[in-house]
């Protein structure tokens, strides 16, 4: 089974932060391009009471400041309204740029618009705006890439795990998000599994929302060990997911090393999980890293210095997977 690889490096510039939560790979240049010292920057994601999107927040302040500009960020709240709001807030506020991770990718297209026509650079995460003219650079993933990655490293652990196993006799979850195409992509992705496995047998499928939280997939878990208890994995379309999922999994499964849960991006607290399933007190095993970090991804387009790379818009970001075999790999700081 063949996954990505790709040779991390150390980094030398400002990044007395740390590694960011967001799954930065560290580079050897400084951030190089248009001087940013004192341009301001606004962010809102989806929801902060997310752990996620918190910890995009922090990382993207981290970076930000330590390259001189001003950052704020206003959180939507799973708003569509609100976001809306957020926007014409900073450019009330003077923002040179905004990033968003988009609640809705058609519902904010007008609020971005008249941003730009107001003389903000507008950076979308995770999505294609439905209108060209809502963005300066769309950050996108192969959505159906980064489940499909998800699938592999579930599928090389049933088969390392489980050698003599007969087909269709490992139990496997789905825990995904369909309510957006981008979601859907993903989630089909995940669905590969069966593909990847013939010993992998699909038995429990299970549907959140992107304002669903940790405690939405507790719930589920808690109904997955109820009609399926000889489960042994679940893979999850995102972090929040996993999580909730781990802490039920947790105090369900006996046999810990015959169990594993993997997922989509890398802030710090799942790296720290990955790390931790070593000794089986975290049962993520891995993760899906999308590009370079977010926090770095968008500076490098804000300073101008990787716009060669985008076309038409979009910049695509590579699926890479993160287990504990390859963590020191991409994060040496860790």
């Amino acid at each position: 089974m063949k996954m990505k690889k790709l040779m991390a490096i150390l980094l030398t510039g400002c990044m007395a932060a740390g590694t960011l939560a967001t799954g930065s790979v560290a580079f050897a240049e400084e951030a190089e391009g248009a001087d940013m010292t004192g341009k301001k920057v606004g962010f809102s994601p989806v929801m902060m009471s997310s752990e996620f999107f918190a910890g995009m927040s922090d990382d993207m302040e981290a970076y930000f400041t330590a390259n001189g500009m001003e950052y704020s960020s206003a959180d939507a709240d799973g708003s569509v309204e609100t976001q809306a709001q957020n926007i014409e807030n900073f450019v009330t506020m003077g923002m040179d740029y905004i990033i968003t991770f988009a609640v809705d990718a058609s519902a904010m297209c007008d609020a971005a618009i008249a941003a730009r026509e107001a003389g903000a650079f507008m950076i979308n995460i995770g999505t294609v705006l439905e209108q060209r003219e809502a963005y300066d650079v769309c950050i996108n993933v192969d959505q159906f890439d980064s489940g499909e990655v998800v699938a592999e490293m579930a599928a090389e652990w049933i088969e390392e795990t489980f050698p003599d196993a007969e087909d269709g006799s490992i139990q496997v979850a789905i825990l995904e998000e369909r309510d957006s195409d981008d979601a859907i992509r993903r989630s089909d992705g995940l669905h590969e599994i069966t593909n990847l496995t013939s010993k992998a047998d699909v038995v429990y499928v299970a549907e959140q929302t992107i304002t669903d939280g940790a405690t939405k997939a507790q719930e589920l878990a808690d109904v997955l060990f109820l009609n399926y208890p000889d489960v042994k994995c679940i893979l999850t379309y995102g972090t929040d997911i996993a999580q909730g999922s781990d802490e039920i999994a947790l105090a369900k499964v006996e046999n810990k090393d015959e169990f594993a849960i993997y997922t989509v991006d890398t802030p710090e607290f799942i790296r720290g999980k990955i790390k931790e399933s070593a000794d089986n007190t975290s049962l993520i095993r891995g993760t899906v890293m999308l590009g370079e970090g977010t926090p770095y991804t968008c500076y490098k387009l804000m300073d101008g210095s990787w716009m060669d790379r985008v076309e038409d818009g979009v910049y695509n970001e590579r699926c890479i997977p993160i287990t504990l075999e390859t963590m020191s790999e991409y994060f040496p700081e860790d």
